[in-house]
């Protein structure tokens, strides 16, 4: 009786037991959507330590319902799916057959709303595809200002001829504002502050946009953990706006962090940072890094105004190995900055004590020790999709600073500049994206630290040379640094495989120690492949540039992120 009882038991033990599950016959959709489909998630190729996807075998006639549902949402009315247990594992035979295809859309709106349709004719009839369109019609209506429309969306489905037949109506109503705005403070945010800083205000053009704008610049204060912009009410054409923010309950945070990059090799990073410092989102922080080539360590005060202005401060120590030299700076940096989205500007002062030692050629590197009280100013604008991964859109930046010899306070009279812009294309899954960068240095009384020169090479710059590495050098084989540079970058980007993904890419470089290139001559091109594995932090690429004018000269590049 106790065998028979033990038997029963380990029958149900290994019944009960999961076990991984494959699937099989699927062409149309991947293993990756079916296993998100059961809630599972499919372990990247990195993520060694995580388990193979695995059911309950009690569990498989649930599964396979919820796979047909599944299809069916997909478009693909008539799939047949089966199991079978074998070798200790699940397998989901799938007929996908034929799908349901649009035959048919038919529009009906004063508004050209034909880009925010996802779906086509003669594609298979998804339904998450048909409610997300729906709902970015309301939401170009929202954009553009009409709070009230009515929209009416239908779809025909005809299984025997395995067609859809698919209608959307709108109708825009009147015009709509923005009406009341109230905002409730917390224990330490006034709310007067966080209404400050929505990217609207009472009488404007009711728009979506502004309040997704909105809800990111909010966000975008680490104090804040949760935003809630009530846009629900309606007077007529008018809509008040009740905002709603939770503040951090913990607001000192912790960071620690390492890493590896062809640039500057190993490092590593710590810091600590009260995100609500004294109340109203100001924020104190501490940070120490350290790479093989340069050490940092800062403390950072910012506190943001009305009206999305913001006041920062920042007393730092930087130690830098160049080729040739080291460089030692302390620095203190006094900035105001408008911040907005997609547009921020930046006016400031930079007071920067920097020695240079340890020089090798002290006619190139003089070994000194410089003050300089520079203005600085930044303007930028982001419009792309991703930063770290981006598929569309552009950027520009424009940075300078300067300042005028004067004895016992600025040891120079000088004037530096870069400029920076790139644009992203999507064509389907394939990428073209361009970078150009143009930046001077001018000298007119005094000296300036060698560090301040441009310096051309690696994963950043031209990838047929390493880190700091293009251009003329001194007899000691030491990069001896620019007053003007000029780059510019295309890269064509394109998918190979599940998360793989691959890049051809052109470097162009024009560096010279006078104020305008000589382009016959002051010349350095690179060319080269790349290899990129998608992560849910961003793509890691591995690079491999070569100047085709002199093919020994190559360099290989390593990070996370793509370069723009």
């Amino acid at each position: 009786m106790r065998f028979i009882m033990l038997f029963i038991t380990t029958s149900i033990l290994l019944l009960a037991a999961p076990l991984p599950l494959v699937f099989i016959g699927n062409k149309k959709l991947s293993d990756s959507a079916l296993y998100e489909a059961l809630g599972l998630h499919k372990p990247y190729a990195i993520e060694i330590w995580e388990d193979k996807p695995a059911i309950e075998p009690i569990a498989i006639t649930q599964s396979i319902s919820a796979l047909s549902s599944f299809y069916r949402a997909k478009g693909f009315y008539h799939a047949k799916i089966t199991s079978d247990t074998k070798e200790e594992k699940i397998i989901f035979t799938i007929e996908e057959n034929n799908p349901i295809l649009i035959s048919d859309i038919t529009i009906n709106s004063p508004i050209n709303i034909k880009s925010a349709i996802s779906l086509h004719t003669d594609e298979p009839f998804d339904q998450e595809a048909f409610s997300a369109s729906k709902s970015e019609i309301k939401k170009r209506y929202g954009q553009a200002g009409y709070c009230n429309g009515s929209f009416n969306s239908k779809a025909w489905v005809d299984i025997e001829q395995d067609k859809a037949y698919l209608l959307f109506e709108a109708t825009p109503g009147e015009a709509c504002t923005f009406g009341t705005i109230v905002a409730d403070s917390t224990p330490n945010i006034d709310g007067n502050l966080t209404a400050s800083m929505l990217r609207f205000k009472e009488g404007d053009p009711y728009s979506i946009e502004a309040i997704r704008l909105s809800y990111e610049g909010l966000y975008a204060q680490e104090g804040i953990t949760r935003v809630v912009i009530n846009d629900n009410e309606r007077i007529g054409n008018s809509v008040p706006i009740t905002l709603n923010i939770e503040e951090d309950e913990r607001p000192i945070r912790f960071t620690a962090g390492a890493g590896y990059s062809s640039d500057q090799g190993f490092a590593a990073q710590s810091g600590i940072k009260h995100r609500n410092f004294l109340g109203n989102l100001k924020t104190l922080s501490l940070d120490a890094k350290y790479s093989q080539i340069k050490q940092e360590a800062s403390s950072t005060i910012s506190m943001p105004l009305q009206n999305r202005a913001v006041l920062g401060a920042q007393l730092g120590y930087t130690n830098e190995i160049f080729s040739g030299y080291k460089s030692r700076s302390t620095f203190e940096k006094f900035t105001a900055k408008y911040q907005d989205i997609p547009a921020s500007a930046m006016v400031g002062f930079l007071l920067d004590q920097v020695k240079t030692y340890d020089s090798q050629d002290t006619t190139t590197f003089p070994d000194n020790k410089l003050s300089l009280v520079s203005p600085i100013g930044e303007l930028n604008y982001d419009k792309r999709d991703k930063p770290l991964d981006p598929t569309k859109g552009y950027w520009l930046n424009a940075t300078a600073m300067g300042s005028l010899f004067t004895p016992q306070i600025s040891d120079a009279t000088y004037f530096k500049t870069l400029l920076s812009g790139a644009y992203i294309k999507s064509f389907d899954t394939q990428v073209i994206a361009t970078r150009v960068k143009w930046g001077t240095l001018r000298v007119y009384d005094g000296s300036v630290p060698s560090s301040y020169r441009f310096y051309a090479g690696g994963m950043n710059s031209n990838r047929a040379y390493t880190y700091r590495n293009l251009g003329p050098k001194n007899s000691d084989g030491d990069p001896i640094g620019f007053y003007t540079l000029l780059e510019g970058t295309a890269e064509y980007r394109f998918p190979i495989y599940g998360l793989f993904r691959g890049v051809l890419f052109s470097d162009l470089t024009f560096a010279s120690q006078t104020y305008i290139p000589n382009y016959a001559t002051d010349g350095y091109w690179g060319v080269g492949a790349g290899l990129r594995y998608v992560t849910p932090v961003g793509p890691v690429a591995f690079d491999v540039g070569v100047d085709p004018n002199d093919v020994t000269q190559y360099a290989i590049h390593f990070r996370i992120g793509e370069l723009f």
